[in-house]
């Protein structure tokens, strides 16, 4: 089984609505073309990194290269744990929790995305819910962050 070879495909996270997993190569390209259909409005930049620029493609290319890279450059010192969110096996979107020399620090990051049709319902705050949720009862975080622009009220309201 891939979990044995790869402990993080056997990490599901179950939230009242939500179930927060690593998608499956399908399911990954699902997530890559609701992503290419847009992650916010046009006039809207919520991200540090530029990665919605362009066009749907370059979106969805983009969520796949995150997704492989971060999978591949896993380390103890350095990790980051992108899992899709979906509910009634619909993709949705992706939570991250992430962490720089966690063992000594104890502290995490999140972020998230979410497909636009799907923003508003409360869902990104679940699944941050159920990250955190992992993050302190059963990696012994104490500390927790999260990204977001000053700017960005819709995200400022998501834990």
């Amino acid at each position: 089984m891939l979990a044995d070879l790869w402990p993080q495909y056997g990490l599901t996270i179950f939230t009242p609505r939500l179930e927060l997993r690593l998608p499956r190569e399908e399911e990954l390209a699902a997530l890559a073309t609701l992503a290419g259909k847009g992650v916010h409005r046009a006039d809207e930049r919520p991200f540090l990194t530029p990665w919605t620029d362009g066009g749907p493609e370059d979106r969805a290319r983009s969520v796949l290269q995150e997704h492989w890279s971060r999978l591949a450059e896993w380390s103890m010192a350095a990790w980051r744990l992108g899992l899709g969110v979906f509910r009634h096996g619909q993709p949705l979107g992706v939570v991250t929790l992430r962490a720089r020399d966690f063992l000594v620090v104890r502290e995490v990051t999140t972020s998230a995305w979410l497909g636009i049709e799907h923003q508003g319902k409360g869902y990104g705050t679940e699944a941050r819910a159920g990250l955190l949720t992992l993050a302190f009862d059963h990696l012994d975080a104490r500390a927790a962050r999260t990204e977001v622009f000053q700017d960005n009220h819709a995200s400022q309201l998501v834990l």
